[in-house]
């Protein structure tokens, strides 16, 4: 039977499509702005028993340092090899991350401006709200995401975003790498509810925000997408772009 924490039962979120980001890496122009958010992040992982209790008590509803402990954590990093915790190093199942981003007062003000939160990976399952509002989720630890949040930061005279994100590393037979999770019934030998992470690899499932997290601006009509078609007959070769706009 699959197993993944914090992934049954009421509290459970679902993936919600049509979230992927671009493979291009965003990069400032004169049409488009950009804002790195690396640095130091609030940082909390659930420790309780079904690994629930940040969603069960909403911890994006308001400053994650609200909820109880924080620590801070680098992003981009893996959140195993930061402290010197072995229970945080072998941690498995839902860790929040939190950051306030002060924006420009044109990103706020210009409703001819999208305004764009990408996460270039986040490992293995994420689920981001902006000031509170579910914004996108994405599994998968290796690509990136994005969300438009022009509309949340647009709203109203504040020049800041709380970014909140959740994310499980959980492995599960469908998931790359595959894993399983392995409740100990043992109960003269592990604490009721122990669990391990079984895996059939040999390297270290590291997790986290591992990569960079940016905020970037288009214009409200830009290129979506660029397809180039290649075609070869004899020695002549043919090439056709298409561009998508939105």
């Amino acid at each position: 039977m699959e197993c993944v924490l914090g992934r049954a039962g009421p509290a459970a979120v679902q993936l919600r499509a049509g979230s992927e980001g671009r493979d291009a890496v965003p990069e400032g122009e004169p049409s488009r702005e950009l804002k790195a958010l690396d640095g130091l992040w609030h940082f909390r992982a659930d420790l309780s028993n079904n690994r629930l209790q940040g969603f069960e008590q909403q911890w994006y509803r308001q400053p994650l340092r609200e909820s109880g402990p924080v620590l801070d954590m680098p992003v981009p990093s893996s959140f195993n090899d930061i402290t010197q915790e072995a229970a945080l190093r072998d941690f498995i199942g839902w860790v929040w991350y939190e950051r306030e981003a002060i924006l420009p007062r044109r990103w706020t003000q210009d409703t001819d401006m999208r305004v764009v939160l990408r996460i270039n990976s986040a490992h293995y399952y994420a689920v981001v709200w902006v000031n509170g509002i579910h914004v996108v989720e994405h599994e998968g630890g290796h690509l990136p995401f994005e969300a438009d949040i022009s509309k949340l930061v647009q709203s109203g005279p504040l020049t800041t975003c709380r970014i909140t994100i959740a994310i499980n590393n959980t492995l599960t037979p469908h998931t790359l790498p595959p894993g399983t999770i392995v409740y100990k019934t043992d109960t003269s030998m592990y604490p009721k509810g122990y669990f391990v992470q079984d895996t059939s690899f040999d390297f270290f499932n590291y997790a986290g925000l591992h990569r960079s997290v940016v905020l970037y601006t288009t214009p409200t009509t830009y290129i979506d997408d660029i397809t180039v078609i290649t075609n070869v007959e004899q020695d002549i070769g043919e090439e056709s772009r298409r561009e998508a706009l939105c």
